[in-house]
């Protein structure tokens, strides 16, 4: 099996769920997470016998999870149901109300036209060949164009129902997940959240329209046309056809959930094939290095066999189920046309009445027909507001407290003006937890930064600088200590005052697909043209803009990949000049980049620090020997702090981290 072959998937699985980022951890913090989680392991678990090497993303699907269409609990359909009634019932509109009810009243109308038909026939058919019955034909085409209006007016009319449905539910989420905390959105594919807001959005609509135009309408024809046949035609012809259409619905629910098994399997199948071929052709070059195409095609040829076996599965389930409705349906029929010629026989019916008789029955299997295919999408539509009600009901662990006031930052001795923050770490603790583990980050942390001055942190990967700048932003609660902004402890502040205090420039600057104006004006979205200039040229990003045929309307590319790197940083330091935040973090902003980049870079870091409370995270110690004190962070403590020459003259960490970087020319300072 390879010199993997002792791990079991569970730890696999496991693995792949985590949410921390194993690079932001110290090699002695990866160990102890990985012991802790394999004292988890399940020891009775079987082993694999796939090479993990082989290990492919399609072959990780659990017998439970190919077959995970569940008919849902009656407490749990009917609290899906009240949970859509905000979206289609809305307290703050009659409009809506009004289109629901006039959608609904169109239903019984419908309903009632349907009932007339078949008599309309029976009239038609009795007075031949005597007489042409004018006025039943007439009436007839009357009610057949009422009938086909009404439905369009009905979808017409429901139509800004469901919009308005759509457009809450999606807003409702998208704000939702903007006020989850990061340690979710890291624990989550954003392509699976996507899908599971996508998919919940169209089941809510697709659910409510199903019960509402499809399964309630079939229901009230099913219970008129039985009452109409009790009392005009006799018990038996009312009993033949409530007994027929109850064998009807019970098998076709039947089959239905036992067929949607392999319908969805052979789903799954058919886009493993289509994922493996768009792989393929993606990797393309890959495929040629390492002269793998006999190879990639005998996957794709597997995966297309597969697909057909259990598809064929998928058409015999289908197979059987229209060969069994086509059963009762003639059974039901012919059953109830021969009662009906014998009473004909007895002189009791008329010709007219054996051809109403059948015509209601075939008009009541009619739209049983697509029973099937609606309680397939039933239940698909359940599923798929289950998903979106889980995330809507999941708690963000970082939020607002109660009453949580705003950053105050007001010059008390210049109204209108705005003072420059502290910033203060009061033992602060910190561990990042998994569900198997916990590995503490910062231990006991306290440093202050005053005013208008920079502090710099330093120290290994895995040391904890990067979780300072996040706690400090409130994407993560601290375990013990606090963080104070200008002595208020942000626990106490909304998040969205603390944000608008707090400018970044990270590592790795990710654009959105747009123009570089809209870049730049992410910033300040209210920001005049001369703002947005002035910006581009402190940031010294302008005669790159001016030199491009577009200007400031030059698209970036998705996540800025049509500008370089230096580029990339110009455009997050004109969008935080922009933003003229109190508080400014340099998030490494310049590690990426090439030493003759980051020196050209260097200078618009400074022009858009000046005047601002600065928290420096660097990994070039030639970018921080002018900040007003360095901390050296090492296994989650401050191991050192102190200014540039302080910290040399001590010869401890900060001075071999300096010694090793000046073997590199690249790394020498500059005067």
């Amino acid at each position: 099996m390879g010199k993997f072959g002792g791990v079991s998937y569970r730890a696999v699985k496991q693995a792949e769920s985590e949410t921390i980022d194993m690079e932001l951890l110290t090699p002695s913090q990866q160990q102890q997470l990985k012991l802790q989680e394999q004292k988890k392991i399940d020891i009775n678990i079987p082993q694999r016998t796939v090479p993990l090497a082989q290990l492919s993303i399609s072959s990780r699907m659990t017998k439970e999870e190919e077959f995970s269409l569940k008919r849902p609990s009656w407490d749990m359909a009917t609290s899906m149901i009240r949970s859509l009634i905000p979206y289609y019932w809305s307290k703050n509109s009659w409009s809506i109300k009004l289109r629901v009810l006039v959608s609904l009243s169109i239903i019984f109308i419908s309903k009632f036209i349907n009932l007339w038909v078949p008599l309309l026939f029976k009239n038609i058919i009795n007075e031949l060949p005597n007489t042409v019955p004018w006025h039943w034909l007439v009436l007839y085409g009357v009610l057949s164009l009422i009938q086909k209006s009404i439905w369009d007016f009905r979808d017409i009319i429901f139509q800004s129902v469901t919009d308005s449905a759509t457009k809450n539910i999606n807003l409702e989420t998208f704000d939702h997940l903007h006020s989850m905390s990061l340690s979710y959105h890291l624990s989550k594919r954003t392509g699976s959240l996507i899908k599971i807001v996508e998919r919940g959005s169209n089941a809510v609509v697709h659910l409510l329209s199903l019960l509402l135009f499809n399964i309630f309408p079939t229901l009230v024809e099913i219970l008129l046309v039985s009452f109409f046949l009790l009392f005009s035609y006799g018990y038996t012809f009312a009993f033949i056809n409530l007994f027929s259409c109850i064998i009807y619905i019970t098998f076709t629910l039947s089959v239905t959930e036992w067929r949607t098994q392999y319908r969805r399997l052979a789903n799954k199948k058919e886009n493993e094939a289509s994922d493996i071929k768009v792989d393929s052709f993606s990797n393309f070059e890959t495929v040629k290095y390492f002269t793998a195409e006999s190879y990639e095609r005998k996957r794709y040829d597997n995966a297309i066999l597969e697909y057909f076996r259990v598809n064929m599965k998928s058409k015999i389930t289908f197979f059987t189920l229209n060969f069994g409705q086509s059963i009762i349906i003639v059974l039901g029929s012919t059953i109830g046309l021969a009662f009906a010629t014998w009473r004909a026989t007895k002189g009791v019916f008329t010709i007219g009445d054996i051809v109403a008789i059948n015509t209601f029955i075939a008009q009541i299997f009619s739209p049983l027909s697509w029973l099937g295919s609606s309680y397939r999408m039933i239940l698909q539509s359940f599923t798929d507001m289950e998903n979106l009600m889980d995330l809507l009901r999941t708690k963000s662990d970082v939020y607002d407290q109660p009453g949580a006031a705003e950053l105050d930052l007001v010059d008390r001795k210049n109204p209108g003006h705005h003072i420059l923050p502290s910033i203060e770490f009061n033992n602060v603790s910190f561990s990042y937890k998994t569900k198997t583990a916990t590995v503490k980050i910062l231990d006991g942390v306290s440093f202050r930064v005053e005013p208008g001055k920079s502090v710099a942190l330093v120290g290994p990967t895995g040391a904890g600088k990067s979780t300072v700048f996040r706690l400090l932003c409130r994407f993560y609660d601290v375990d013990d200590g606090e963080v104070l902004v200008e002595n208020q402890n942000i626990k106490n502040i909304t998040q969205l005052s603390l944000r608008q205090a707090i400018g970044v420039v990270p590592q790795d600057t990710v654009l959105f697909n747009d123009t570089i104006a809209y870049n730049i004006g992410f910033g300040k979205r209210e920001a005049t043209d001369e703002e947005l200039i002035d910006a581009a040229r402190r940031a010294q990003i302008l005669p790159f803009i001016e030199s491009s045929p577009d200007g400031f309307l030059t698209l970036v590319g998705e996540r800025g990949l049509r500008l370089s790197g230096g580029e990339k940083q110009r455009v997050a330091i004109a969008r935080t000049l922009l933003k003229n935040p109190p508080i400014l973090i340099l998030d490494e902003a310049t590690s990426a980049l090439d030493s003759l980049t980051e020196k050209k870079i260097q200078q618009s870091l400074n022009e858009v620090s000046k005047g601002r409370t600065t928290l420096i995270i660097a990994h070039r110690l030639s970018t921080i020997i002018h900040c007003d004190e360095i901390l050296v962070l090492k296994n989650g403590i401050i191991a050192e702090r102190g200014t540039h020459n302080q910290l040399l003259s001590i010869q401890g960490e900060y001075a071999n981290l300096w010694n090793q970087q000046l073997k590199s020319p690249d790394n020498i300072p500059q005067a």
